[in-house]
């Protein structure tokens, strides 16, 4: 229940003033010597209506001066009420929980970064503490570390504010919300609260933080929502980078291949990409983006034009390389670290067998190296199964297996070992291939997928295959949207399939559901042929960049260099070729340096940093004088979509709807009313000025009236 209190007491000693219209309304009382007229002795009929008229006007004019007089003088002692929730009279424990993950470097709706926004509500809640509170302040990429109790030091606490800046690191709510709990549950102070301070985005607000706010809530904690921004900001992102220059198209040039994603309502019609090596321009181009687009872009570059600032001045060597877009909403995503070197020939095995003396079909090595000399970048061998039993890295990146029944336990074991290698492997199934062999020996322990038997359609009612995943790898060769179609060719028949984890995903699929593609760690399989057999399929356009697609995503596995791609947070890592002579240091961007632990691997060895990386970057390993090895960083692009949630999602669950204050006005009246109690000096100051006017207006009617 409301109280009633005033903040200047001392000013009620005036309220004895509110007695002086009534000291001058009785005095002004006293008789006076009567004296008779007669030239108004005819008025005296009017006497009893006059004199009651003003009586009345006297005694309400004696009510609007006392009234006015007691209006202000309350107003002067500032008088406040409490509301609901309310700590003006004890002590509070407050958490406060600061978003400073990658996203809050992005722009707000008025164009201020939201980090600047942050800090001052967070500088706001500091500035209203009192003394006896205790305030604590975490941040969601904080280390883990238990929150101190702390009582009010504003000093230290705005010295803490105000070192608050965006990390490069994607936010930890849910850990940030746990901290902020703990701290709260060690308080014997009965009053607590907890204010959350970010951008809410998507991403960061996961199922865990949603159940931690009702945890926290149903723990009597009061729980304050700050969110700087209320609707999503365009922006577009470069994601990865393809760690292997290819041949450009009929094997002329080079092409860098970029996956751009464009999260936003509307597409991007002309987005601007530079590739750098070193300080010298090698490429680049313009890329349109639908909506909400992610895809691969193929962009021409020069790669010999930066030769001179490469390594050694080899054109063939590995070089640190630079990918920039435009700047937009989020800087940070704008920009791609990689280190490439020339492109290299993906070598493919394939392994197909003839039957009743026919030749195996050749519909995927054409696919892959029509010239059959390595200038599309593939080099085909073809083999039967016995080659698996010679099968390794040093021989092959990618093995494609095409419409064989089953494999023998030797041949299966050494394909076995290749995966474990890093080696890549592409499934085609046909009408030969046996679906219990696949589906209970080969297939567990390589990709989780099912298969149920073979399906074939009916007359005159073919497969139809359309895009489940179309910003897939697989699929960066053919500009899909979901539920397009890949091609006008049709497919009479399919081994029925099932994905049982989320590790595999179903890339393709039919007009009725039916996996046709999916995709696993260095694992694709297509659950149909690759040759005429089931259609025809080889005929068409989509062919060759399916077949393509297929086997890039296997290799992806196998490119150098691509185990060395590393996060901010994470601590970097390369790959050696030989074993290191003495100790590895590890020296990067913001005066990075840390030792480096040395572990076999395969027939290298991996060397892997003491230390997290804490900012994006080139990361040089050095054994004594020697650069050994060098990895590029990237951050992590979770957090470049900029949606936010809608709070009234948040309040499931929660003992006590959270209260959500969307500006900084409106929380520094909120904090003012909870510490102070809601000041009513304004509404008592205009009460006052309404009465005096009613006063001067009655009396000016007395005054006037004939």
């Amino acid at each position: 229940m409301s109280s009633l209190s005033f903040l200047n007491p001392g000013f009620l000693w005036a309220l004895p003033a509110a007695a002086i219209p009534i000291l001058i309304h009785f005095l002004s009382k006293r008789r006076l010597p009567e004296v008779r007229f007669p030239t108004v002795m005819f008025l005296r009929a009017l006497e009893p209506r006059e004199i009651r008229r003003l009586k009345l006007r006297e005694l309400l004019l004696l009510i609007l001066r006392t009234l006015a007089i007691l209006l202000l003088v309350c107003a002067f002692a500032r008088p406040s009420v409490e509301p609901k929730g309310a700590i003006t009279r004890a002590a509070a424990a407050v958490a406060v929980v600061v978003d400073d993950s990658e996203s809050m470097g992005a722009m707000d709706e008025q164009g201020r970064p939201r980090i600047d926004g942050a800090r001052a509500r967070a500088l706001a809640i500091v500035d209203a503490a009192r003394p006896g509170d205790e305030v604590a302040i975490t941040t969601t990429t904080g280390p883990d570390a238990s929150l101190s109790n702390h009582v009010v030091d504003r000093l230290r606490l705005e010295r803490t504010v105000r070192q608050i800046a965006v990390t490069w690191y994607p936010g930890r709510m849910e850990a940030a919300l746990e901290r902020g709990r703990r701290f709260l549950g060690r308080t014997a102070l009965r009053s607590r609260e907890i204010y959350v301070v970010g951008d809410f985005q998507a991403t960061n607000v996961t199922r865990g933080a949603r159940e931690k706010l009702a945890q926290i809530s149903r723990s009597g904690v009061r729980v304050h929502l700050l969110p700087l921004v209320s609707s999503r900001v365009p922006n577009h992102a470069i994601e990865d980078l393809d760690p292997e220059l290819r041949p450009g198209p009929q094997g002329k040039g080079l092409e860098l291949r970029a996956r751009l994603v464009n999260h936003a309502g509307s597409p991007s019609e002309r987005l601007a990409i530079r590739a750098r090596r070193g300080d010298v321009l090698i490429g680049g181009g313009d890329v349109a983006l639908r909506a909400d687009e992610a895809r691969w872009a193929s962009l021409p570059i020069e790669w010999r034009a930066g030769a001179a600032t490469g390594n050694g001045r080899d054109p063939g060597a590995k070089a640190a390389v630079v990918v920039e877009s435009d700047v937009d909403a989020l800087a940070a995503d704008d920009r791609w670290y990689a280190v490439l070197g020339a492109p290299r020939r993906l070598r493919v095995l394939r392994i197909a067998e003839s039957r009743a003396g026919a030749p195996a079909s050749r519909f995927t090595a054409l696919a892959l190296d029509p010239l059959q000399d390595g200038s599309s970048g593939y080099a085909v061998e073809n083999g039967t199964p016995a080659s698996l039993l010679g099968i390794n890295l040093a021989r092959c990146d990618v093995l494609l297996l095409e419409d064989i029944a089953s494999l023998s336990g030797d041949a299966e074991a050494r394909l076995r070992g290749f995966l474990r290698e890093g080696g890549g492997l592409v499934v085609a199934l046909g009408p030969h291939a046996d679906p219990d062999y696949y589906g209970h020996k080969l297939f567990p322990g390589v990709i989780d997928l099912a298969l149920e038997g073979t399906e074939r359609a009916a007359e005159g009612q073919p497969f139809e295959a359309r895009a489940r995943i179309p910003g897939h790898p697989i699929l960066e060769g053919l500009s899909l949207d979901v539920g397009s179609p890949l091609t006008q060719s049709k497919l009479t028949g399919l081994l029925r399939g099932r994905v049982t984890s989320a590790k595999a995903l179903a890339v393709v699929s039919t007009t009725g559901g039916l996996p046709l593609v999916v995709a696993g760690p260095q694992v694709a399989v297509f659950l149909s042929s690759l040759s005429d057999d089931w259609g025809d399929l080889p005929y068409s356009g989509a062919f060759v960049p399916l077949v393509r697609g297929l086997v890039d995503y296997a290799a992806r596995a196998t490119s150098p260099g691509a185990g060395d791609r590393a996060l901010v947070g994470r601590p970097p890592s390369a790959r050696l070729d030989n074993a290191p002579a003495g100790a590895v240091v590890v020296r990067g961007p913001e005066s990075y340096r840390a030792q480096a632990q040395v572990v076999s691997e395969g027939s290298g060895f991996r060397a892997v940093a003491d230390a997290p990386a804490p900012a994006p970057g080139f990361y040089v390993f050095d054994a004594g004088t020697r650069e050994t090895a060098t990895v590029a960083v990237n951050p992590d692009p979770i957090e470049s979509d900029l949606q936010p949630i809608s709070i009234d999602s948040l309040r499931s669950g929660a003992a006590e709807a959270p209260r959500t204050l969307l500006t900084l006005g409106s929380l520094k009246t909120h904090l003012r009313d909870t510490r102070q109690g809601r000041e009513l000096w304004l509404l008592f100051l205009m009460g006052s000025a309404m009465f005096l006017a009613a006063e001067l207006a009655l009396g000016s009617a007395r005054t006037l009236s004939p």
